[in-house]
C-alpha cells in the first residue's frame, strides 16, 4: 500500500511525465546506422553473426534487424516493427520446435514421466567409478558435485589420482575466478577417494563402471566391485554402444544392473542415457533415475538396442560423413555443410576427437557379439576409410597427433 502512494503521488506530480524519446529532437545515443562508427560495424555484423548460428537459429538475425530498421523511424514505427519480426519468431516452426523440446518435453522429463511409479526418491549417498580416465574422472567430478562420496578406482594409484586432479583443475579455475571458496574445494575434493581395491566399494549403494569399450573386461571388473558394495547396490555401465542385457549377464544381481550413459564432457554435457536391460527391475530403474537428478542431469530413457539411441545417432552421421570422403568429396565441404546443416562439428572433426582406433575396436566388438548371436555385421563405405587411416597411414586421429 505504501509504494501505491508514492506511485499516485509520483503521477500527480508529475503529469506531463514522457520519456526522452518522445521529445522533438532526440536522438539515440551512439547515434543511428546511418553514423559513421555505426555503420562500420553493421557492415561486418550480419557476417560475424552467420558465422555463429550457421542461419540456424532465426532469432538473432531478426533482432539485429529490428534494432537496424527501427533506429531510423520514430518510437511507434520501431515498436510496430519489433512487434511483427517477434510475431513471426514465435509462430515459426524454429520456435515451436525449441518450445517443445526445451520447455513441455524438459518439464515431462524431470517430471518423472519416464521414471517407475510406486517408489520413493531415493538420493545416492556414496558412489563407486570403475575407471579414471576422462568418463571416470568427470563423472566422479559430476558426483561428487552433488554431495555424492566417491571412491575413484584405476589399476594403479597415480592413474586413480590423476582422475581425481581433473576435478582439482575445474575447482582451481572457478576459485581463481571468484566463483568458489578454497575451503569448499577442498571440501569438494574430500569427497572423491582415489583407489586401487574393489574393498573401498563398501557402503556403496552405486556403482559406475565405466573402463575402455570390451565386454570380457567390463564384465570382471563389474563382477568384483559388486561383492563389496551394499547388498542392494545398484550397478551401472557406461558403455556406449554394447547391450545392457549382455553386461548384466557377468552380475550376480541382473535385476540391480542398468546402463547409464554419460556424453563428454561429462561436466558440461547435460544428457545422461539410462537403458533398461531385459532383467533391470522397475525399482533399479527408478533408482537410476533419482540419480541421474541428483547430479542434475537430464535423465532420457531409452531401449537397450545396439547403440541404444544417440550412440546409432553419432555412428549414422560419422560414418555417412567419412564414407562421403571416401567417395571423392572434399574433407572441408563435408564438415562445412554439417555445421552449416545446424552440426555444433562436422562428421570428420568429431571422428578425430573419438578416435578411428576406437570406432575400430567398437566395430570389432559389435561383429564379435553379432557372430555369437549367428549375425554378421553389415558393411558399410565408412569401414574401408577408417582402416585405411588407422593401418595405413597411421593417422587414429587427435591425441595420435593426426587424423582426417
Amino acid at each position: 500500500e505504501e509504494m501505491l502512494e508514492k506511485a499516485r503521488a509520483w503521477i500527480l506530480a508529475n503529469p506531463a511525465a514522457k520519456q526522452p524519446w518522445d521529445s522533438a529532437g532526440y536522438k539515440i545515443p551512439g547515434g543511428t546506422p546511418a553514423s559513421p562508427n555505426v555503420a562500420q560495424m553493421l557492415a561486418i555484423a550480419p557476417s560475424v553473426l552467420r558465422d555463429k548460428t550457421k542461419g540456424c537459429f532465426p532469432a538473432p538475425e531478426k533482432i539485429m534487424c529490428a534494432a537496424v530498421e527501427g533506429a531510423q523511424v520514430d518510437f511507434d514505427t520501431a515498436q510496430l516493427i519489433e512487434a511483427r519480426y517477434f510475431t513471426e519468431l514465435t509462430t515459426g516452426q524454429v520456435a515451436k520446435n525449441m518450445i517443445g523440446t526445451f520447455w513441455f518435453q524438459l518439464n515431462e522429463i524431470n517430471a518423472g514421466k519416464s521414471r517407475p511409479q510406486g517408489y520413493p526418491v531415493r538420493a545416492t549417498k556414496k558412489v563407486g567409478v570403475l575407471g579414471a580416465g576422462m568418463m571416470g574422472a568427470g563423472i566422479a567430478y559430476v558426483s561428487a558435485a552433488a554431495g555424492i562420496e566417491v571412491v575413484l578406482k584405476d589399476v594403479s594409484l597415480e592413474a586413480a589420482e590423476k582422475g581425481k586432479a581433473y576435478s582439482a583443475r575445474l575447482l582451481d579455475k572457478k576459485v581463481a575466478r571468484g566463483h568458489l571458496s578454497a575451503e569448499k574445494r577442498d571440501a569438494f575434493l574430500a569427497r572423491i577417494v582415489p583407489s586401487v581395491s574393489e574393498a573401498d566399494f563398501e557402503g556403496c549403494d552405486l556403482i559406475i563402471e565405466a573402463v575402455f569399450e570390451d565386454r570380457a573386461l567390463k564384465g570382471k571388473v563389474t563382477a568384483e566391485a559388486e561383492k563389496h558394495a551394499l547388498a542392494d547396490a545398484v550397478v551401472a555401465s557406461n558403455t556406449s554402444t554394447l547391450p545392457i542385457t549382455g553386461l548384466a549377464q557377468a552380475v550376480a544381481r541382473p535385476e540391480k544392473f542398468i546402463g547409464l550413459h554419460f556424453f563428454s564432457p561429462v561436466d558440461k554435457m547435460p544428457l545422461v542415457e539410462i537403458i533398461r536391460g531385459e532383467k533391470t527391475s522397475d525399482e533399479t530403474l527408478a533408482r537410476g533415475f533419482d540419480y541421474v537428478l541428483q547430479i542434475k542431469k537430464t535423465p532420457i530413457v531409452v531401449n537397450d538396442s545396439r547403440g541404444f539411441f544417440t550412440s546409432r545417432v553419432f555412428g549414422t552421421f560419422t560414418n555417412e560423413g567419412i564414407a562421403m570422403l571416401g567417395e571423392g568429396v572434399s574433407a572441408a565441404m563435408i564438415d562445412n555443410q554439417a555445421r552449416q546443416a545446424g552440426m555444433p562439428v562436422g562428421p570428420l572433426a568429431i571422428s578425430d576427437e573419438v578416435s578411428l582406433s576406437l570406432m575400430t575396436h567398437i566395430r570389432n566388438q559389435t561383429a564379435r557379439d553379432l557372430e555369437a548371436e549367428g549375425k554378421a555385421l553389415p558393411t558399410h563405405p565408412a569401414f574401408a576409410v577408417i582402416d585405411l587411416m588407422v593401418n595405413e597411414y597411421k593417422r587414429p586421429g587427435k591425441a595420435a597427433g593426426a587424423g582426417f
